[in-house]
């Protein structure tokens, strides 16, 4: 585990459906091009990992657990996510990188062992503005099982029921995809700004893109019917927004580590500085730690600002999670889409528990995304997607 450090400083900054990025032009271009090298092939990747469903489960989170160990695509997204993870030249950050990926445990928990001292958290965080007043406690402190854990990485989703990436697995697609454009990203500002000197911190790119939805385990855990837990906003954003910036307190990553991760949902720029500040702070006192002492922000005369200038790496994790966009867009398309279609497969859309977890296991084995691409040629096309599964 890392020894908290102090972030020195030399100078002076979304809502739950982060609408507003969806509006910023020329964004898609800019990742259209970085993409382009991204895609590399899985010939000297090794075998697929096999995937254990661990003991101590929810009924609700075994099922799941269950869908996607069974899925190829799943293994080879958790293979490569490992192999990412891999990569990262920080002996200290590889570690605490893939301990959390192998065993995504909430350590930030462990400072509250009672009811009561959860309940002094959420009323702290109430007086600050970051959550409701009568927000409910499980919201910021989620169950998890015998085994420190609610369910594996690999088999949770990316979003709540209606979200991108509602699937298990989902949160695997997702967040290798975003660590897979943080380093594509590095390598290109790189290249074109700073003569192809490294500049911008690979290492941090990969492990703050990997570790900033990392809480969405505990936190979109699955229902009986299919569905998923609701979310707490905290800070008005999703809170395993904080909670994934606490976690990283509470493992012992520095200010500036913090910071990059807490600027996923928002550049810390533009306007949006003050959200920034806002999670660091809501992160810091989850975590049980002065935002100020740990050099996340700086008291002003108005109130709070960032310690120092914001890392490039800051705003390389907010172009970064933008899978998002298509991703959402998918499910909105394909989850009617497979309603529909779902009598051909003996399966009765009225029944919604049933529609639901047939709708996780298709989209587990194929992907939200793959399916839209199909469903985009055409019915037949679709059909014959879905069926590749449910063969």
């Amino acid at each position: 585990m890392w020894r908290a450090k102090r972030w020195k400083w030399t100078s002076m900054c979304v809502s739950l459906s982060r609408g507003a990025l969806l509006s910023r032009t020329g964004f898609l271009g800019v990742v259209g091009a970085a993409a382009l090298p991204l895609l590399a092939s899985r010939a000297d990747a090794g075998p697929l990992p096999a995937l254990h469903v661990p003991d101590g489960l929810s009924a609700a989170n075994e099922r799941a657990a269950r869908i996607a160990a069974a899925s190829p695509l799943v293994a080879r997204l958790y293979g490569d996510i490992r192999a990412l993870a891999g990569s990262i030249g920080d002996a200290r950050l590889r570690e605490n990188v893939t301990t959390l990926l192998e065993h995504p445990e909430p350590h930030y928990m462990r400072r509250y062992p009672t009811y009561e001292s959860r309940v002094a958290l959420r009323d702290a965080l109430a007086r600050e503005g970051f959550v409701a007043a009568d927000a409910p406690v499980e919201g910021i402190f989620p169950p998890v099982g015998a085994r420190g854990i609610a369910q594996p990485f690999w088999s949770a989703p990316g979003s709540d029921t209606d979200g991108h990436h509602s699937y298990p697995g989902g949160l695997c697609a997702h967040e290798l995809f975003n660590a897979r454009m943080g380093e594509q990203f590095s390598q290109t500002y790189d290249r074109q700004y700073f003569d192809g000197r490294r500049e911008v911190d690979r290492d941090i790119a990969i492990g703050a893109a990997l570790y900033h939805d990392i809480m969405k385990t505990v936190v979109f855990q699955f229902r009986e019917d299919g569905t998923f837990f609701d979310e707490l906003p905290i800070g008005a954003t999703g809170g395993h927004h904080c909670l994934s910036g606490a976690e990283a307190i509470a493992r012992g990553h520095d200010a500036r580590f913090v910071t990059v991760l807490l600027s996923a949902h928002a550049a810390p720029s533009l306007g949006d500085q003050a959200k920034v500040v806002t999670w660091c702070r809501a992160a810091a006192m989850i975590a049980g730690v002065d935002p100020v002492e740990y050099g996340l922000v700086k008291r002003t005369a108005d109130g709070y600002e960032l310690a120092a200038l914001a890392p490039i790496e800051a705003f390389v994790n907010h172009l970064s999670d933008h899978d998002y966009v298509l991703a959402i867009h998918a499910t909105h398309e394909v989850r009617p889409a497979l309603a529909q279609l779902a009598p051909r497969f003996g399966i009765d859309p009225t029944n919604a528990t049933a529609l639901n977890w047939w709708r996780l296991r298709i989209c587990s084995e194929r992907s939200s995304i793959a399916l839209y691409g199909a469903l985009t040629r055409g019915d037949d096309a679709f059909a014959a997607e879905v069926r590749k599964t449910s063969a």
